[in-house]
């Protein structure tokens, strides 16, 4: 069981079963894991997004897809069809939707590309005010990443992501996502850095020292927006999110979270009331269902 986030406890004290509409269909996001090896273990990329993000106050780097997700684009690494198959979709078209939308958030909100040069090294990206530039512009969609890669000679490198799970906002949100969550390994020679005027609050986090003591409300006093200070690490994230810090906490390093075949799996958590308080119970969904979305 997990504390209803605290964006949510609204909609969730005021949601009936027995009156409800029917759940509203969910838009598709992605949410991409950045990882490294720090010198206690596996570190990941948090950034605070704020109340409104249906992907939690603060999360793993990641935006719901948009329409410039579709522009054709230098690819290299496994194609559609076969990431089709590991994302358990159906239409390839979708799947390379997102993996482009995942190779896009990592670049704007973090300024990391995804990309090699003719299949012959990782780019290397140098942090200024052309680069930040050049991220605001697909931010704000006056450029796409398309556009970024073509300028720098640069192919899409789809290998360095790997899948993970796919997450279904609970139903008795008014705003829904399907959120389908993805890891990367730093690539050498770049490093994040949050996007000016967009992410707030962006660092390097150990999941061992942030879940070292649940009651902590260090993280979020740090962050230091009136949505975070004075709360705790489950109350600032989502389930999914919590899940996944509890299983990089438990690893030494990167290659062996990276290296794991794992299924394709979805999950919703549902609303549910432990000794009279609101809370989230997660159930895992048959690997072949599949949500309703909105096509963008």
């Amino acid at each position: 069981m997990f504390p209803v986030p605290a964006q949510w406890r609204d909609e969730a004290e005021g949601w009936n079963p027995d009156d409800a509409l029917p759940a509203a269909k969910p838009r598709w996001a992605v949410a991409v894991m950045l990882l490294r090896d720090g010198p206690d273990g596996v570190e990941v990329f948090l950034e605070y997004q704020g109340a409104r993000s249906g992907l939690g106050a603060v999360t793993f780097v990641g935006a719901p897809l948009r329409e410039d997700d579709t522009v054709p684009l230098p690819w290299a690494g496994p194609v559609a069809a076969h990431w089709g198959r590991m994302l358990d979709v159906e239409d390839p078209h979708l799947a390379q939707r997102l993996v482009c939308g995942a190779a896009r958030v990592v670049f704007e909100r973090a300024g990391v590309l995804l990309a090699n040069s003719g299949g012959d090294h990782t780019a290397e990206v140098t942090s200024g005010p052309d680069g930040d530039r050049r991220r605001r512009e697909v931010h704000d969609e006056e450029r796409t990443l398309a556009d970024v890669l073509r300028r720098r000679a640069l192919d899409l490198d789809t290998g360095l992501l790997r899948p993970l799970s796919r997450w279904l906002s609970p139903a008795f949100l008014r705003k829904r996502l399907c959120t389908q969550y993805f890891a990367v390994v730093l690539p050498l020679g770049q490093e994040p850095s949050p996007l000016d005027g967009v992410t707030g609050w962006g660092r390097w986090c150990s999941p061992t020292a942030l879940l070292a003591d649940a009651d902590s409300t260090a993280l979020g006093d740090e962050i230091g927006e009136p949505d975070t200070v004075g709360r705790r690490l489950d109350e600032l994230v989502l389930p999914a999110v919590l899940i996944m810090l509890r299983k990089l906490a438990s690893l030494t390093c990167t290659i062996s979270y990276i290296s794991e075949k794992r299924p394709s799996r979805q999950f919703e958590p549902v609303l549910a009331t432990e000794a009279g308080t609101l809370m989230l119970r997660v159930e895992g969904l048959p690997a072949p269902a599949r949500p309703v979305v909105h096509s963008l």
